[in-house]
């Protein structure tokens, strides 16, 4: 388990900015639930590797973990947890060991580097791009975003333990978010005519783009840590959502009635 998208993508790039500055050799081997090759193209930097070129023995490769057990820590708790990460690398890097590091985690340690670091490793593959483009041709040049992180609250997909709502009270949800994202609209909150909604809830989806200004993007999605559906296009789905939301000109998360205080925005926003 590594977290969604926007953890993983955090600590790859913390982990390619440190083997950067040390002169390391780095890869990215990510071929689950899919092949991220086929979403993402090395753009700078050529990241990939042949797992034919992958050690697992005990004498020549090592497992590292960084873990941070709550991305909203304080500034501080972020400050130390990050210190001990890097503190860790140069100790089992520095000891002068001949091996294979695989090096798996949450680590955040490049925190306000990322949009440099991420258009040094990656840009969009045909597929990828295609979808993107055939989203953008809907929207103006200059668009706003809402994002709404549910979880599985609305019962559409399985995702670990987190709560079902019955289904007496997810109408209430729906329609709590929707009215919110009116209101703001009406009370000229958003500076753009027309608003990209996005949302890891396909039902939600379904209902706000109802709202005449309105654009979502079409697709089903699935949290990376709960799916075993190695569909290419629906791992896609949060990739497109994450460069459409990065191009946005201000993203706001909504929170209601128990919904996750997602990173995704945040990170899109950091990238843009």
């Amino acid at each position: 388990s590594h977290g969604g998208l926007t953890d993983r993508f955090r600590h790859i790039l913390s982990i390619y900015s440190y083997c950067k500055q040390k002169k390391i050799p780095f890869y990215i081997y990510y071929v689950y639930p899919c092949d991220l090759s086929l979403i993402l193209e090395p753009n700078q930097y050529d990241w990939r590797i042949d797992c034919s070129e992958l050690t697992y023995t005990r004498y020549d490769s090592k497992e590292i973990c960084l873990w941070v057990e709550d991305p909203d820590e304080s500034l501080q708790t972020k400050k130390k947890i990050n210190q001990q990460h890097v503190s860790m690398l140069d100790k089992e890097i520095g000891s002068g060991k001949r091996v294979q590091y695989h090096i798996y985690g949450n680590s955040y340690f490049s925190e306000g580097h990322y949009r440099e670091l991420f258009v040094e490793l990656f840009k969009p593959s045909q597929y990828l791009q295609e979808r993107i483009d055939g989203v953008r041709e809907q929207l103006p040049d200059s668009y706003e975003a809402v994002t709404l992180r549910f979880q599985q609250l609305l019962g559409d997909f399985t995702e670990g333990s987190f709560t079902v709502l019955p289904e007496s009270e997810r109408e209430n949800l729906i329609q709590c978010c929707i009215k919110k994202i009116d209101s703001l609209y009406s009370n000229r909150y958003f500076s753009t005519s027309k608003l990209l909604v996005t949302s890891d809830s396909p039902t939600f989806l379904e209902r706000v783009r109802e709202l005449p200004y309105v654009r979502t993007i079409p697709g089903k999605m699935e949290h990376m840590d709960f799916t075993k559906n190695r569909d290419l296009e629906m791992n896609a789905k949060a990739f497109v959502d994450l460069f459409l939301l990065s191009q946005a000109q201000r993203l706001t998360l909504i929170q209601a009635g128990g919904m996750y205080k997602s990173g995704f925005p945040k990170f899109a926003a950091e990238l843009g």
